[in-house]
Order: structure tokens, then sequence, then C-alpha cells
């Protein structure tokens, strides 16, 4: 059994019962973090081009939808925000969007990737360890819980309505990115695939025999795991919390996690991990899970088809279980 170290998950290779099965790791730099490829396979021919196409296409995309490349297609969008002025995109572009308008709806707001300003005032913040402005915060986030989007009449070009609308797809890009990727690798002839974007996972099976991934969760704030791993398999895996980029003030944390409904970012020392059929859905549901009360969050999951959920809570450095939604048996967990 091999371990592999994925930030707040940890992987366990297992080998197939089909003997002849092997795997083959590839790793990059992609979306400011590790981008990583498991193929499992018996015969090998070929994957050194599929993983290279592989890594082109989450280039591709990174390209498209980044909001720190000045000349992305993100980037230009976001330029021409409330010049009432179309941009054309590109079919990925387009999905992303659908896809975060949904998330908007079924989180009332709590996952708004219209949020783009209120980020980068807290990143600046970050860098001049300084408050940002509480008026223009609270200005922002009352414009972004309109409507901020417009599509052409064909849906190839997209406007912003309003210049404080600026998209960040950082609550869900990366988990988007591996589903596009673990998708070709299976168009190029290699089903049996894992991709991790920075610790949003995207997996099929080990192999034919349909042998699950083994995944461990690592305790906030811990050096320890769950006492169990978790078998997955055709799902995804993502965790959000306030691990990095934390900005300390007047005797409080803030996470670089925001709360678009007021602007603020978060002092709960809350994490989430997120399991789903579908990389994107993890992703964002993983973030919205740390931005939302239970209350809301119990609303939520209710809606969502084959999504499981755990939410930790770090209490005077202990981490408790605050939300345990058929992520883990109870008799596992063992933090209550």
């Amino acid at each position: 059994m091999v371990k592999h170290i994925l930030g707040l998950l940890f992987l366990f290779f297992i080998t197939d019962a089909h003997a002849q099965f092997h795997k083959y790791t590839y790793e990059t730099q992609r979306m400011g973090s590790p981008f990583q490829i498991t193929i499992s396979c018996a015969d090998s021919t070929g994957i050194s081009k599929a993983v290279k196409r592989a890594f082109q296409l989450a280039s591709q995309l990174e390209g498209i939808l980044s909001d720190y490349q000045p000349n992305s297609e993100l980037s230009q969008v976001n330029r021409l925000a409330g010049t009432g002025k179309f941009f054309p995109i590109h079919e990925a572009f387009r999905a992303i969007l659908n896809e975060s308008l949904i998330a908007k709806n079924l989180s009332h707001g709590a996952l708004n990737v219209f949020a783009g300003k209120q980020v980068s005032l807290w990143r600046q913040a970050r860098r001049n360890q300084e408050m940002p402005g509480e008026v223009a915060l609270v200005q922002l986030a009352k414009k972004i819980q309109g409507t901020c989007l417009e599509f052409s009449s064909d849906s190839t070009a997209v406007r912003l309505l309003d210049s404080a609308c600026q998209l960040d797809l950082g609550s869900l890009g990366k988990g988007f990115v591996a589903q596009r990727v673990l998708e070709q690798l299976k168009q190029s002839g290699f089903p049996y695939a894992l991709v991790d974007a920075g610790g949003k996972i995207v997996m099929t099976s080990q192999g034919p025999s349909g042998l699950a991934w083994e995944v461990g969760i690592e305790l906030p704030a811990s050096n320890a795991l769950l006492p169990k791993t978790i078998a997955l398999k055709n799902e995804s895996i993502a965790t959000s919390g306030k691990t990095y980029q934390t900005l300390r003030l007047a005797g409080k944390q803030f996470s670089h996690v925001i709360d678009p409904r007021t602007g603020m970012a978060l002092t709960h020392a809350r994490s989430a991990t997120a399991i789903a059929v579908d990389g994107t859905l993890a992703d964002w549901l993983a973030t919205a899970a740390t931005v939302m009360t239970l209350q809301e969050i119990e609303k939520l999951v209710v809606k969502l088809a084959n999504v499981r959920l755990l939410i930790f809570e770090n209490e005077s450095g202990e981490p408790k279980i605050l939300f345990n939604y058929n992520l883990l048996p109870h008799e596992a967990a063992g933090l209550h």
C-alpha cells in the first residue's frame, strides 16, 4: 500500500485484484497548486501522450477561467463589467458559469462567484495587514446578491451588468478543471484514473474489478487522521477551510474564505469535506458549507442528490465534528 499526502486529504493506493495493473503518477503546477494525475492500467502504451494532453487541457482551462491572468476570458469579461458590452466565451466558461448560477441559487448567495471585488479587498488587507473598509464591503455585498450576469441570445457571449460584479471562480474552478481532465483521460483510453487539483480530487475506480480508492481525512489543526479511511470510486471529494492565507488583526483571525452576503471574511475555525459524483459540485459544496449556518446547510444537502458532507469546528484547538451528513458512520467518528 502506498500513501500519498494531498493537503487535508490522504490517498492510499491499494493494488487492484488484476495483478497486471500498475499505477503511474504525474505532477505539474496548475492554478497555484500541485496538479496530479494517477492512471491505473495494464498497458502504458500512449500514456505519456494522454497525460501531456491532459495537462494541456488543464492549462487551457486555467487560461480561460483564471482571474490572475490578465488576458484570460474571465479577466476580459471583468474589465467590461458595467459597460454593456458582451464578450465571446468558450463552452467551458459557459458551463462553469451555469454551474455557478445554480450554486448561487441553491446556497441563497453563500456561494457567489461575483464576489471578485470582495476577494480583492481582502487580498489587499492581507498584504497591508489592515482591515478593508466595512462600508465598501457591505455595498458590494448588496449589489452582487442581485442579477450580475447576462448571456447573449445564442449564449456564446456574456456581460456583467454592474461594475461591482467581478468574477472569481476560486470556489469551484479546481473541481471543474479536475472533472474535465478526468473525462478527457477516459476518452483517451485510460478509464481508471484519479485527478487531484490542489486537494480537489475526482476519480473513477482503480481497475476493472471496481476497486475503490481509499482516502483518509486529516483532522484540522492536527497531524492525525480520522479513524477510518473512506472508499471512493466514480466520485469526487473536496475540502475547504481556514487553513492558509489568514489575517490576524485586533485579536481575531480572518480566513481567506468570505461570506459574500456580508463581505466579511470568516472568523470561525471551520472546515468542510464534501463528496459528490461531480468535481464542481463537491468543490462548491465544501466552500459553501464553511459559510452557511447549520440550519441552512441542513436545508441545502437534502436538495442535492448523492452528496455527503462533514464539517469540523475547532474548539480551543481541538477538532469537533459539527455536522455529519452520510459521510461517516457514527461509530467511526469518535469526535463527538
